[in-house]
């Protein structure tokens, strides 16, 4: 936990089908949160990740993990390469409602291998 005012998410590439997060929780969000939801709301929901892929300018949410309570970092596990996510931490509340608490920073995952394309052409450039 930090004694920063707020909390914070940061999103790494670690390969094309991979990405690592860490992240910290203020206490002044925790208490925040149960000023808003009520006495006890911050222990009886759950830690989540929320994966987002930005196709085309639009967001998409790709997979909703659940943390471990003490875990402050977490490497996810990406179906395909060469995407443009982002991650919302957060709590999911007893009624299934989502509660965002902080935003990572918007990353692409590299390809996995050489594009193939048709329309490449080499020219050869004589030396004199």
């Amino acid at each position: 936990m930090s004694t920063s005012k707020n909390s914070s998410i940061v999103l790494m590439v670690q390969n094309a089908y991979r990405v690592f997060c860490y992240y910290d929780i203020s206490p002044l969000t925790i208490k925040r949160f149960e000023d808003f939801y009520g006495e006890g709301a911050w222990e009886n929901s759950k830690p989540v990740l929320k994966v987002f892929e930005i196709c085309e300018g639009k967001e998409k949410e790709r997979q909703t993990i659940f943390l471990d309570i003490f875990a402050d970092n977490w490497y996810i596990d990406m179906e395909k390469d060469n995407m443009k996510v982002f991650i919302k931490l957060g709590r999911i509340l007893s009624d299934y409602k989502f509660v965002s608490i902080a935003e990572s920073n918007v990353v692409t995952t590299p390809r996995s291998g050489q594009v193939s394309k048709d329309d490449v052409h080499y020219i050869e450039i004589l030396q004199v």
